[in-house]
């Protein structure tokens, strides 16, 4: 997907700048955020969470917000996570109060994706029965340097006033 800076507003979640200059390829998809990475939901059921310490290392426990357990069986089931042509297996433990995937697969999935605290993880819920369940995983990086979150001028609260980067 090629994209064009112009106006110094945001549009379509890019950053647009001025000059119609195209914007340059980021070195490593698996540290940066590639625009053409991020691709629409299909209408399925999806959630997101934003990772924690809890969420990686040392303890790799990760579990899926309550709107996503009411879709998914209540036993322990065999997982797959997609993300980017590859796949990771794992178990959905549904019996667990906490409805958890286990650690050494979420442990993997993390490790090998290289994901950190304040990464975003949508999950979107491809199929679900008894006998498996498919998740189709985004990976939304949260590597806003610090000094643009420190601008006061700068507030992302809402749709109406979104992040935008001179």
């Amino acid at each position: 997907m090629s994209s064009r800076r112009s106006n110094g507003r945001v549009a379509s979640g890019r950053v647009e700048l001025e000059k119609e200059v195209p914007l340059p390829q980021l070195p490593d998809h698996t540290t940066n955020l590639q625009w053409d990475e991020v691709k629409p939901l299909s209408g399925k059921p999806y959630s997101h969470s934003i990772l924690a310490p809890s969420n990686l290392c040392p303890r790799y426990y990760m579990w899926l917000p309550s709107n996503l357990r009411l879709e998914l069986p209540s036993c322990e089931v065999p997982t797959i996570l997609t993300y980017m042509g590859k796949s990771w297996d794992m178990v959905y433990c549904g019996q667990n109060k906490q409805q958890v995937f286990n650690v050494a697969g979420w442990k993997r999935f993390a490790v090998e994706n290289c994901l950190r605290i304040g990464d975003a993880c949508i999950f979107e819920l491809m199929e679900s029965s008894d006998k498996k369940i498919i998740f189709e995983v985004q990976i939304l990086r949260g590597d806003i340097p610090s000094d643009i979150l420190e601008n006061e001028m700068i507030t992302g609260q809402s749709r109406e006033m979104p992040i935008v980067l001179n």
